[in-house]
């Protein structure tokens, strides 16, 4: 049994840490940090680890380490790990920063191995995996619609906050997708929605261009009311591809006909989660990494950050680092 250290225990690290301790094989949870003790010692207690004094004591006790701290935590605990010789599944995104984002990598090609798998879980959703296996049934991809709607915005909204930690998923989704990078990015902003602080977009609509010359859209909107969403429409040369909530039952009954929306992203993408785990798990017992790499993760945010450059800025041109042997 893999030792598992947890550090934040949020909505994502609880989650994570009830379905490792329920649903997935091969692991247990050993430790658990938050900075709030009072319920990181109730999450411990209710998946029969032990609550840590910090992130440090985490790395130092477990096997491998799983990272579901605030955005701005992430890098720095990451390096933490790296230093350690962990092996680590972080939450996206890799840091909110390219510089933080770019120090993960550096830190990780000096080490010589792939220890971080980045939490893009929608690589594991059974709905994006058979989009991607669709794609060449219907020709050459030309325009991809995404939409993706938060009922309200959980950490506060911001214009790049959206961007960095919302549309990131698009970000990489897309490109994986694809199996292309972006060229250029524009942001398109329009009349605020009622709970948009002054000065801050929502919604917003990014637009990129690939490489190849194919549209992708994403309309992120993060305070919708009505709940959670994600869908996704591949226009190709022969055919068309939608991707909509199909997990939800449409039920007709008492002269009613229609389905229940979830609040919050785990409704829609618990498969994916469990997948992503246990995926997680069993390489690490192979001693290898999986899913989406640190340098998928420098990519959405240099992506992502230049989109935020574009609310101001206009239209973008996406300049990628050389891409290290290491994620060939």
């Amino acid at each position: 049994m893999l030792r598992i250290g947890i550090i934040g225990t949020g909505n994502i690290g609880t989650s994570h840490a009830r379905s490792l301790a329920a649903e997935v094989s091969g692991a247990e949870v050993a430790w658990v940090y938050d900075a709030d003790g009072a319920r990181a010692s109730e999450v411990a207690d209710a998946v029969g680890a032990r609550a840590a004094s910090s992130p440090e004591e985490v790395v130092a006790s477990s096997e491998a380490v799983l990272i579901a701290s605030p955005d701005a935590l992430h890098a720095e605990q990451a390096l933490l790990c790296l230093d350690a010789g962990r092996p680590v599944l972080c939450e996206k995104p890799l840091a909110p920063t390219v510089d933080e984002a770019l120090a993960v990598m550096a830190a990780e090609v000096d080490l010589g191995q792939r220890l971080i798998s980045l939490g893009f879980m929608r690589r594991f959703d059974p709905g994006y995996l058979a989009l991607k296996a669709a794609i060449p049934s219907v020709g050459s991809p030309l325009i991809v619609h995404n939409v993706h709607r938060n009922a309200f915005a959980p950490y506060g909204l911001t214009s790049s906050g959206t961007l960095t930690n919302s549309a990131i998923h698009e970000i990489d989704i897309n490109r994986w997708l694809l199996d292309d990078d972006y060229a250029t990015v524009q942001v398109i902003t329009g009349r605020p929605a009622p709970d948009a602080p002054p000065g801050e977009f929502d919604p917003l609509l990014v637009v990129l261009t690939t490489t190849s010359g194919v549209i992708v859209e994403i309309e992120a909107f993060v305070t919708a009311h009505y709940g959670y969403e994600v869908t996704c429409q591949v226009v190709c040369t022969d055919g068309v591809l939608d991707l909509g909530d199909g997990h939800y039952v449409t039920r007709t009954a008492g002269g009613v006909r229609g389905q229940a929306i979830p609040e919050l992203w785990l409704g829609r993408f618990g498969d994916a989660y469990r997948s992503e785990l246990q995926a997680w798990i069993d390489a690490t017992l192979r001693g290898a990494a999986c899913g989406a790499s640190v340098w998928d993760g420098v990519v959405a945010t240099i992506t992502a950050n230049a989109a935020a450059r574009s609310i101001t800025d206009g239209p973008q041109r996406i300049d990628l680092p050389p891409r290290p042997a290491l994620y060939g």
